[in-house]
C-alpha cells in the first residue's frame, strides 16, 4: 500500500516538472518569435533657397533704353524767295528712333517727308516748258523727303518731360506742276536733287499712366534744306527751303536687350 502511494506521488511531480518546462519553452518561443517594431527616423528635408526672381523695373525714357515712334503735322515754307512765295501748309510726317545716352542726352535718327502747294494768284517765276500756258503756280507743288540726325538734351521729372535738339540732315527736294518735273527754260535741267541740311526741333512728352512706357509728344520744329544752285538753276526755284512745323504723335521706349536672370544657388542645412 505504502509503495503504491510513493509510486502515484512520484508520477504526479513528473508530470507536474513537465508541464512547468513545457509552458517555459512556449513562452521563450513567443518571445524569440514576436518582431521588436522601431520607429524609423524620418528625414527632414532641408530648406531650399528659391531664386528670387524679382527685378527692378526699367520703364520710361531711362539709360540704354530706345524709342520708336511718330508724328503727323502741319509746315510752312516760311523761306526762301520762290520756294516759299504764296506757299501753303500741307502735312509732314516724321518717323523717330531714340537711343537714351544718359539722364539728360540722348540720340534720334528721323526720316521726314513734308509738301507746298501755292495759292491760284501766285505768279510764276519763269514759262514752264512743259506747260507754257500757265501764268501761276496753281498746279505746282514742292516736295521734301529725307532723314536726320539730332543730339538731344533733355530735361523734367515724372510724367513730364521735355527736349531740345539739332542737327545735320540730308533731303531730295522736287519741283512739280502738274505732277511732272519743272525743267529750267535756260539749262534745261530738270528741278530735283539731293542736298545737305539742318533740323532742329522742342518737344513736350508725357507719360502715359497707365503705359508707363508710352509717351505722347508735341513738338516745333525746323527743317532746311540747302538747295541753292546757280549754275542749274538760273531762272528761279534757286535757294535754300526751309520748313517751320507743328507735329503730334506718340512713342513707345523698351530695352535693347533683356538680361537673363541669375538664380541664386542652393544652400545647404
Amino acid at each position: 500500500m505504502n509503495s503504491r502511494i510513493r509510486l502515484a506521488s512520484v508520477a504526479v511531480l513528473l508530470l507536474l516538472s513537465t508541464h512547468s518546462a513545457s509552458s517555459a519553452q512556449q513562452a521563450d518561443s513567443i518571445a524569440i518569435a514576436s518582431p521588436v517594431l522601431q520607429a524609423e527616423p524620418t528625414a527632414i528635408a532641408s530648406p531650399v533657397k528659391l531664386a528670387d526672381t524679382t527685378s527692378v523695373a526699367r520703364t520710361g525714357a531711362v539709360p540704354g533704353r530706345g524709342s520708336v515712334g511718330g508724328q503727323v503735322g502741319v509746315s510752312s515754307f516760311l523761306a526762301e524767295k520762290d520756294y516759299s512765295q504764296g506757299a501753303l501748309p500741307r502735312m509732314s510726317f516724321s518717323g523717330h528712333f531714340r537711343y537714351v545716352i544718359n539722364k539728360g542726352l540722348r540720340w534720334q535718327v528721323s526720316p521726314y517727308f513734308t509738301w507746298s502747294a501755292y495759292k491760284v494768284d501766285a505768279p510764276l517765276p519763269f514759262t514752264d516748258i512743259n506747260f507754257p500756258a500757265d501764268r501761276t503756280k496753281d498746279h505746282f507743288l514742292t516736295q521734301i523727303v529725307g532723314a536726320s540726325s539730332q543730339l538731344q538734351f533733355t530735361g523734367g521729372k515724372g510724367a513730364w518731360r521735355h527736349h531740345i535738339g539739332a542737327g545735320p540732315a540730308i533731303y531730295r527736294v522736287v519741283v512739280q506742276n502738274r505732277r511732272k518735273v519743272v525743267k529750267d527754260p535756260v539749262t534745261f535741267r530738270l528741278h530735283q536733287g539731293t542736298y545737305l541740311g539742318a533740323t532742329a526741333e522742342f518737344g513736350i512728352e508725357r507719360f502715359l499712366k497707365g503705359l508707363a512706357n508710352t509717351s505722347l509728344e508735341w513738338t516745333a520744329a525746323y527743317q532746311g534744306a540747302f538747295a541753292k544752285r546757280d549754275e542749274q538753276f538760273p531762272s528761279g526755284f534757286n535757294g535754300s527751303v526751309h520748313a517751320f512745323e507743328l507735329r503730334f504723335g506718340a512713342h513707345y521706349y523698351y530695352d535693347f536687350k533683356k538680361k537673363p536672370k541669375k538664380p541664386e544657388g542652393i544652400k545647404k542645412p
